[in-house]
């Protein structure tokens, strides 16, 4: 049985997540929002088992597959940054050579995937989380989708 304080923390953080897509700086890291997405993922399992629902069970299966790594990625294209060294490369190597490096660096960081692919994750999350806290905040929600 789910507790009333694991749903309260359930739904902070489905909405922590959620302002994710917007601002970067809610959350501080990759390793700390997977912590998140992961506790999130065991609560709504529990109160799947509990409410015996087949819709929150399949909409489980709809999160990707998401890394620490893509995310303090996706953070660092969210915020633009660009570390002391690799600006010392664009520098030393000229901007194409130093560009396509720093874009080749990314993607082997992020196990070959590409900004686009980890904002389109991230907004996946977000969206599935939308209908899930629906139907976790009213249960008879489940019966209308």
């Amino acid at each position: 049985m789910i507790t009333e304080r694991e749903l309260n923390i359930l739904k902070k953080s489905i909405l922590l997540i959620n302002s994710f897509g917007d601002n970067v700086n809610n959350i501080n890291s990759g390793r700390e929002f997977i912590f998140i997405h992961n506790r999130n993922i065991e609560t709504i399992e529990k109160i799947a088992a509990d409410r015996n629902s087949e819709y929150l069970a399949a909409r489980l299966d709809e999160y990707p597959n998401i890394t620490a790594a893509q995310i303090d990625e996706y953070i660092k294209i969210q915020k633009n940054e660009v570390s002391l060294l690799n600006f010392l490369l664009v520098f030393l190597f000229g901007i194409f050579i130093g560009l396509y490096y720093l874009l080749f660096e990314r993607f082997l960081k992020t196990g070959k995937i590409t900004g686009n692919q980890i904002k389109s994750k991230v907004l996946t999350i977000i969206e599935v989380n939308k209908y899930i806290l629906e139907v976790v905040e009213n249960p008879y929600m489940e019966k209308l989708r």
